[in-house]
């Protein structure tokens, strides 16, 4: 009885959850007024005099078409005396003009009243503005929310123009630094990407697929890469940019950290490593910029106000040119750490001695996984670490290492560059130590793309005699 008893109420409940939607619709239909809702946008647009202007340019655009279709549309129509403004240059160029008509237009419904936070319109001209409430970009809604059959009709107190994003500013504008533009734009390459690579082959000794030459990689820029993408229009950036004088000051500085093997590479290497810190993936206005910005690699930028030469707003960001950014080494070298665990390779394969072991330092109060190469048979055995774009620094060198596996002291040592350079000598690795070790200093003389370090086991192959444990190296530059 109570199943068919439940069988009979749910179509019941349904059918009065359906009726409440509808009463609900019908109430807010009502609330707007019927009327309007019979007409498109374009219709609703047409029959206010004060926005003929941009109706005509709807029409010239061939937007107008949009408008009356069955798609969804928010339309920021300025009302005609905001429209004397524009620049004639873009009234007799067809494809600025509809890019700028376009970016009064969104593919969906936003309404003022539900838009309550900061959201990211896109617009059909491609670019992106923000909307909250009753502000859209830098302009305000002065008539909100005015519904059609096909979307809603916002006026604005203003026409909002199709910016150029960061990376546009920066391509094209004849006031953006040159010294800088001119190096950023060297940073195109074909970069190995098989996404939509055709594959002809399997190599037999690897199991690797063979790509048909050509289709394995893409043109791009390192800066997109590596740093940010400046022409995505979906994010918001804050770009500096250093007048040509500042470059060349910010590249004699740290050109002592990147000598490389030709005087080219230095430049192309230490370029990079300047440059590299300039964006960030936040919005920083004018007002309320603050005197340190952190980079996407946790370098921290000194921001001086008064440095700041020109202020771009862009459709994605805000772009500043500055006479002087100064960015510390202190800062932009960091210590590295190099887990013991996560090694690249071993001189012989001993993967059946190798021990990751999860521990507690009762010296600091954590837990932590370290690793241990015992009974491994080989004289000098190694493991190495691999450092990706080692600066020429001087480091101070540590390691934590415990030995609570046998109640016998062994010796182990860091290498540094080769596993047979003398770097340091083996160092006694006593019994229950939980404490960081310091081991020496060592002077990296180049800029190594690819640098490597290992851990080198003692000259003999007596398991109690040549074991290698480790936490971590720590490499610590000092500047």
């Amino acid at each position: 009885m109570k199943a068919n008893l439940r069988l009979i109420l749910l179509p019941v409940l349904g059918a009065l959850f359906l009726l409440a939607g509808c009463k609900k619709l019908t109430e807010e239909h009502n609330a707007v007024g019927d009327p309007a809702l019979k007409k498109s946008l374009m219709q609703l647009i047409d029959e206010n005099p004060d926005l003929s202007t941009f109706a005509g340019f709807l029409r010239q655009t061939g937007l107008d078409k949009e408008l009356s279709s069955s798609k969804s549309f928010t339309v920021f129509a300025p009302q005609n005396s905001q429209m004397l403004g524009i620049d004639q240059t873009i009234l007799t160029d067809a494809a600025r003009l509809k890019k700028l008509i376009g970016n009064h237009i969104a593919g969906e419904q936003l309404r003022t009243t539900t838009v309550t936070a900061t959201y990211r319109v896109k617009m059909l001209s491609g670019k992106y503005l923000n909307m909250q409430g009753t502000v859209i970009g830098d302009v305000n809604i002065s008539k909100a929310d005015q519904y059609a059959s096909n979307g809603i009709l916002q006026i604005v107190d203003n026409p909002l123009p199709a910016l150029d994003n960061c990376w546009e500013y920066m391509l094209n504008n004849t006031q953006a630094p040159i010294k800088q533009k001119n190096y950023v734009l060297s940073l195109f390459r074909n970069v190995f990407d098989p996404t939509n690579a055709v594959v002809i082959g399997i190599n037999p000794s690897t199991g690797d697929p063979i790509y048909q030459p050509g289709t394995d990689s893409v043109f791009t820029n390192l800066f997109w890469n590596r740093v940010f993408d400046l022409r995505d229009e979906k994010k918001q950036f804050t770009y500096f940019m250093l007048t040509d004088g500042a470059w060349d000051t910010e590249n004699t500085k740290y050109a002592p950290y990147f000598p490389t093997s030709t005087p080219d590479s230095s430049a192309f290497t230490t370029s990079w490593n300047v440059v590299r810190d300039f964006a960030v993936d936040t919005v920083y206005n004018p007002a309320n910029i603050p005197d340190t910005i952190l980079s996407k690699d946790g370098t921290k930028l000194g921001i001086d106000r008064a440095a700041i030469v020109r202020t771009v707003k862009t459709s994605n960001g805000i772009v500043y040119v500055m006479s002087k950014l100064d960015v510390m080494p202190l800062h932009k070298f960091k210590t590295i750490i190099l887990q013991a665990e996560n090694y690249n390779s071993t001189s012989v394969d001993r993967r059946g001695n190798t021990y990751f072991r999860d521990r507690f330092n009762t010296a600091t109060g954590f837990d932590f996984r370290d690793m241990l190469v015992l009974g491994h048979g080989v004289a000098q055995f190694n493991v190495r670490y691999q450092i990706n774009e080692m600066p020429a620094v001087k480091y101070k060198a540590y390691w934590m290492a415990l030995n609570d596996f046998q109640t016998a002291t062994h010796q182990q040592r860091l290498a540094i560059g080769g596993p047979t350079a003398a770097t340091f000598a083996y160092v006694t690795v006593p019994l229950l130590n939980y404490n960081e070790v310091y081991l020496g200093e060592f002077i990296n003389s180049r800029y190594w793309p690819v640098y490597n370090v290992y851990l080198v086991a003692a000259n003999s192959t007596t398991a109690a005699v040549n074991p290698i444990v480790c936490d971590y190296i720590k490499l610590v530059p000092g500047l």
